[in-house]
């Protein structure tokens, strides 16, 4: 699990690919995007590139954004169907799972 906050966009996108790839591909990934404010296509790039990653492994990437504007954001760009949002899961992640690492921008 990682959580990301602030914007994420081309002047970072080094920093977050980075943070992206350290996760590896052995083990199903949650995004935490609810205090995250703005991606834009670079950083959405990288998620997509995520996604390829864990599913040729048989992984899953799932995407916590709560009533984060992030949720729009996914929903927009039809990621949203890749990522595995879904509100109900997300309420149970939140109250089950450890405060993860948090990269900021």
């Amino acid at each position: 699990m990682i959580t990301l906050r602030g914007e994420w966009d081309i002047s970072n996108r080094d920093r977050l690919r980075e943070a992206l790839a350290a996760l590896g591909s052995e083990h199903d990934v949650i995004v935490d995007l609810r205090e995250a404010s703005f991606f834009d296509s670079t950083a959405l790039a990288e998620l997509i590139v995520l996604y390829k990653g864990l599913t040729a492994q048989d992984r899953r990437l799932e995407a916590l954004v709560g009533e984060s504007n992030m949720r729009r954001i996914l929903e927009l760009t039809s990621l949203d169907a890749l990522l595995g949002v879904s509100g109900q899961r997300a309420r149970y992640l939140m109250e089950r799972l450890p405060r993860p690492k948090e990269p900021r921008a």
